[in-house]
């Protein structure tokens, strides 16, 4: 039997959430993970669940020669000789860069690397600075932004939890110690590893159009007794509200197939 928030949140035919936790175990590259266990707990579905999907891109910079080349493997060959011109100026740094690389080499020991390094660099974007004054004009990164990777998906669940009886209130109790049981690892018998914690497969119930979430990792989960009152109950002294929000990040980034499954 499932933990519940509220006690009938099954049986009353409205939305709510089903965490049930077990043991990760990676298949197929670390993109999928198998159901081992069904310790669960059903909680309402709380209002305003957000989902955000976010892409991680990268900018690159192929400089000068690779916009030259992109232009040239694309069929255009329209430079001019003022073009070359400036393309053939810009190559005073480098061969600055390369000379203190050639005297750093012939020094040799601490004095050399120095030379070749930190010397080397200063005096070849010093003459780049001469040139771009002199010639009034500046070298174009070229830049576009490259896909990376699509980024892991966090979500995060806020419940405020009141007790209407004893029983509920052992409910809750009960809740908080179990989702913060399953987010800690376990030391091995030496003490010397971690073992994993446990995970999570999340599910909405009784409810549509809302993206189903891979599994997933309890990140942080932070519990606020009484928030808003010092009341507690007669019965075991228990704080009559508690309010408490998981946040989950997914073990695996998805793809395109994933999203069309409903992810």
């Amino acid at each position: 039997m499932a933990l519940r928030y509220p006690i009938d949140v099954q049986s009353k035919g409205t939305p709510f959430v089903l965490f049930t936790s077990h043991k990760a175990k990676y298949k197929q590259g670390a993109r999928e993970t198998t159901l081992t266990d069904n310790k669960s707990c059903a909680m309402y579905m709380p209002p305003a669940f957000q989902v955000s999907d976010i892409m991680r891109y990268e900018s690159a910079s192929p400089g000068l020669l690779g916009g030259m080349a992109e232009n040239l493997l694309a069929g255009s060959n329209n430079y001019t000789s003022e073009d070359l011109a400036n393309v053939a100026s810009t190559g005073a740094a480098a061969g600055v860069a390369a000379i203190g690389g050639l005297v750093g080499a012939a020094v040799g020991g601490g004095g050399g690397a120095v030379i070749g390094g930190v010397g080397s660099q200063s005096a070849a974007a010093a003459v780049e600075a001469v040139r771009s004054k002199r010639m009034q004009n500046v070298v174009s990164p070229q830049e576009f932004m490259l896909f990376k990777a699509p980024g892991v998906r966090q979500f995060s669940f806020a419940f405020t939890m009141i007790p209407c009886s004893a029983r509920e209130s052992d409910e809750v109790i009960a809740i908080i110690k179990y989702f913060r049981t399953r987010m800690y690892p376990t030391l091995a018998a030496n003490d010397l590893m971690y073992n994993f914690p446990e995970v999570f497969t999340i599910g909405f119930h009784d409810i549509d159009g809302i993206p189903k979430i891979a599994e997933s990792a309890l990140a942080n989960a932070s519990t606020n007794y009484n928030p808003n009152s010092m009341s507690y109950f007669k019965r075991g002294n228990r704080p009559v509200e508690i309010t408490m929000t998981l946040s989950f990040q997914e073990l695996m980034p998805l793809s395109a197939k994933n999203i069309k499954d409903g992810f």
